[in-house]
């Protein structure tokens, strides 16, 4: 045994292991029939009737994530009430985290992030299977929303 801890076998791929990339992403939209663009920062986008999710990867390719903006807005008053209900989200599930996000404008915004470490590689069953959980998970996010917002006092229809 030596000083040095294991390191993972990220050097040498594995038979059925990929790197994925946007191009792999899109394929996968085009099979779900979801329509995507890219955008000018690089990302994959899908639009929804009140969200956006961005594909991105991250950290040289390490870190495949999933970004979601949703057409709410709110102001720096209602970010008590605001973070409560997404606390009720993140205690609640895994996966999908959300948060608030502020403009330079003081205008509250709504992000979900998802995120997984594929530096040494994932299979294409494992890729497709986490973009469409990620899709699936944004949306549900979306339903259990409004409902929340309208309990906490908060305006529950997006913009």
């Amino acid at each position: 045994m030596g000083d040095e801890p294991p390191s993972p076998a990220s050097e040498m791929p594995q038979s059925g292991v990929i790197r994925p990339d946007l191009d792999r992403i899109e394929r996968i939209l085009e099979r779900l029939q979801v329509a995507s663009i890219r955008d000018t920062r690089g990302r994959l986008a899908t639009r929804w009737q009140c969200y956006s999710l961005f594909f991105t990867f991250d950290g040289d390719g390490e870190v495949y994530a999933a970004r979601t903006i949703y057409d709410r807005f709110f102001t720096v008053d209602d970010k008590p009430a605001l973070r409560a209900v997404l606390d009720e989200w993140n205690r609640d599930t895994v996966g999908l985290k959300v948060y608030t996000a502020t403009d330079d404008d003081g205008t509250v915004i709504i992000v979900s992030e998802a995120t997984t470490h594929i530096g040494g590689g994932v299979t294409s069953e494992q890729f497709a299977a986490t973009t469409t959980a990620w899709l699936n998970a944004a949306g549900s996010f979306h339903l259990w929303l409004g409902p929340r917002l309208s309990l906490a006092g908060l305006p529950g229809d997006p913009v």
